[in-house]
């Protein structure tokens, strides 16, 4: 549910009556509370129930996004929340990881420059069969600090992994499609793509851009053209995984919105707002139905969406929440810096620019088919 104007004792009373022994809960609160957000540590040692908040760049209420306010989700748990410190060598799973549970929630620090860690745990502890959902957190300005909270503590550079009780059916899309150019990342150091086709990365991208639209790029418009044409890791059989590339390096690389392996298939990708809004349609329509209408649908859209759809971004959120099952709950979620999803049949992803859709059910049997 979505509360316009949460403070952390209005919301502890408010789940001490609603939240059953079994649930935990998700606070997701939207970018205009990052100045207040030490205040939220207290809020789990005032409920009887595992507490994570997480600070988003917007929050997602039904067919609407907010900068302020929050959305509470209680959800079954199987265990409480585990914490990774992504600055230290991650631990191993707790009793409530990946043997005790189908499917995880997951926040993590969108800005941190480890994620890539967080993924390696998960892909190791949960493997292939286990639906993973979540999304980054954050501030709007992308401005590094305190972004989550757990076992009454505020975390930065960190992820919290939540076990969940219960069934998890996951949808994801994006909608932007290739141009035609296709490039290889020949050094990459985590994030950062130093050189494509064996030149410096920035120089190679514009010229690759330039072709492309029939004109050159202007030197000071890195960012413009960025939000216009990101990458596309090569994935045979479906859509590519989105980069993002967010600033050119001083030494002419290209730092992206996440890990970018070595000698990786790169496309250079383009997008339409329709083609956006269209694909965002589809996300909860895909796969094969549960068997039971979802009690909640948690999803996260990428903030890049929104900054490039614009005024036009209810609409995507209208098609979202129309494209679901017949009986379906409205959406409740975030605007993430970056997505997490594994349908329990390929491989964990860090996503960027995508559509993620998630219906979370009591039911403790899980979805026969994934719907990636």
């Amino acid at each position: 549910m979505y509360i316009p104007d949460p403070s952390p004792a209005a919301l502890a009373s408010h789940l001490r009556k609603t939240t059953g022994p079994d649930e935990g809960a998700v606070v997701f609160l939207g970018d205009a509370h990052k100045d207040a957000f030490s205040e939220w540590e207290r809020l789990g040692a005032e409920t009887d129930c595992p507490v994570v908040v997480g600070l988003f760049p917007g929050v997602v209420d039904g067919a609407h996004w907010r900068h302020e306010g929050a959305v509470v989700l209680s959800v079954p748990v199987q265990g409480r929340p585990q914490v990774l410190d992504l600055t230290r060598p991650v631990p191993g799973p707790t009793e409530a990881s990946a043997a005790a549970s189908a499917s995880f929630l997951v926040l993590v620090d969108g800005l941190s420059e480890h994620v890539g860690k967080a993924l390696l745990w998960l892909r190791d502890r949960c493997g292939m069969e286990h639906v993973c959902v979540g999304g980054g957190a954050g501030r709007r300005s992308m401005t590094p600090g305190p972004c989550l909270v757990a076992n009454e503590t505020r975390l930065q550079d960190a992820a919290v992994v939540i076990p969940l009780a219960g069934q998890a059916d996951l949808g994801v899309r994006h909608g932007w499609t290739r141009t035609g150019t296709s490039l290889v990342a020949t050094r990459t150091d985590g994030a950062v793509i130093e050189h494509l086709n064996w030149e410096p990365a920035a120089e190679v991208y514009a010229r690759a851009v330039e072709a492309h639209q029939g004109a050159p790029v202007a030197p000071d418009a890195f960012a413009e053209v960025a939000a216009r044409h990101p990458f596309g890791l090569l994935r045979e059989g479906r859509e590519d995984i989105v980069r993002d590339p967010i600033a050119r390096t001083d030494d002419d690389g290209i730092r992206c919105a996440g890990p970018v392996p070595e000698n990786t298939v790169l496309h250079v990708l383009e997008g339409n707002a329709d083609a956006l809004i269209d694909a965002a349609g589809q996300v909860g329509a895909a796969g094969k139905p549960p068997e039971s209408t979802p009690d909640t649908v948690f999803v996260a859209d990428c903030v890049s969406r929104q900054s490039y759809l614009n005024d036009r971004m209810d609409e995507e959120l209208e098609a979202i929440a129309a494209g679901g099952r017949r009986n379906d709950p409205p959406p409740y979620g975030v605007l993430s810096i970056g997505e997490i999803a594994c349908d329990g049949t390929g491989h964990l992803e860090w996503l960027n620019k995508t559509t993620v859709r998630a219906s979370l059910s009591t039911s403790s049997e899980t979805s026969p088919e994934g719907s990636g």
